[in-house]
């Protein structure tokens, strides 16, 4: 059987395009991340659409886009920004540019649990990739690159930055 460290998909891992083993070790960077973050975070009481929300809210934004920032439905951000208000972490107020509607905004302690769940995942992601910080330098140049091209034809549908 193959050792599943040097194999994808059930090939051997230099089998498989490079692009496909970028993908996938995003994939699975992504889910180790959340899992550690979820492990640490869970005796915060912030669930992973709370955390989610607080990273998406460095600036106020509107709740309908913030539905479109996370692909959920504007109902399940009304939830998560009840359970965030209670929390004192984020205030709903109106949007100044259109009295109609709503938007969120960091409270000061919303914005201190956010800079301390960046620092946190910044910790995790040095432990979890095991990279040096030039290798870290050199991954953020690349993917900097590849976002700011895949940004000139326009943001994937229900993305906003």
């Amino acid at each position: 059987m193959n050792d599943p460290k040097n194999c994808l998909f059930g090939d051997e891992i230099q089998r498989i395009p490079q692009e496909l083993r970028i993908i996938f070790g995003n994939f699975v960077l992504t889910h180790a991340l959340e899992e550690r973050i979820g492990d640490v975070q869970d005796r915060e009481q912030l669930t992973k659409s709370e955390r989610h929300m607080l990273i998406n809210l460095g600036i106020p934004r509107r709740m309908g886009q913030m539905a479109e920032d996370l692909n959920t439905l504007p109902s399940k951000v009304t939830a998560i920004a009840d359970l965030l208000e209670k929390k004192e972490l984020v205030i709903r107020e109106r949007d100044p540019d259109d009295r109609r509607a709503w938007q969120l905004r960091l409270t000061e302690r919303g914005q201190q649990a956010r800079t301390e769940l960046i620092a946190l995942t910044v910790k995790i992601f040095q432990d979890v990739t095991g990279l040096s910080s030039t290798e870290i330098e050199d991954l953020s140049a690349l993917m900097d690159r590849v976002t700011a091209h895949v940004l000139e034809t326009g943001f994937p549908k229900g993305m906003t930055l």
